[in-house]
């Protein structure tokens, strides 16, 4: 059994495949990469592990497997732009049909990992815009385990 924090390279797998319409999909590194919105590459995802924390196993409880339960928290941030009008109006327009299709590949799906549960949207918000470019961030949670079968 793997003691790994959560992988958040599924969730990049995941996106790949359930939305085709994203031109890049990447992690921190990617997104810390680009200087300017203008560079950003639209529509984008940048998958992100936010937050890791482990449920405390109940008292008296200490026979059986050595497992932990796990919640992870991972954010997606979002890069769209609207070439139509020059108007932010319109890349919050555009978001809208990228953010449908990333929640529904996201919402309820479990990722392959032991005790994984189905994801869960927890929160989601503009973090920069311009005229053009509109970045929007999102927030996810989900579980898995960490620990020893015996």
């Amino acid at each position: 059994m793997s003691n790994a924090p959560f992988d958040h390279r599924l969730v990049i797998e995941r996106l790949t495949v359930a939305v085709p319409a994203l031109r890049e999909i990447g992690t921190a590194a990617d997104l810390r990469a680009v200087k300017q919105l203008r560079d950003f590459p639209t529509p984008a995802a940048y998958v992100l592990l936010a937050e890791e924390s482990g449920e405390p196993r109940p008292a008296g409880n200490n026979s059986g497997p050595a497992r932990q339960r796990v919640g992870a928290l991972f954010g997606v941030v979002l890069a769209v732009r609207s070439y139509r009008y020059d108007q932010l109006a319109d890349a919050a327009d555009d978001l809208q049909s990228i953010l449908d299709q990333v929640r529904g590949a996201l919402v309820g799906w479990a990722p392959s990992l032991p005790l994984a549960r189905g994801t869960q949207f927890v929160t989601g918000k503009v973090l920069d815009s311009d005229d053009t470019t509109l970045l929007w961030g999102e927030i996810y949670s989900t579980q898995h385990s960490i620990g020893r079968e015996q």
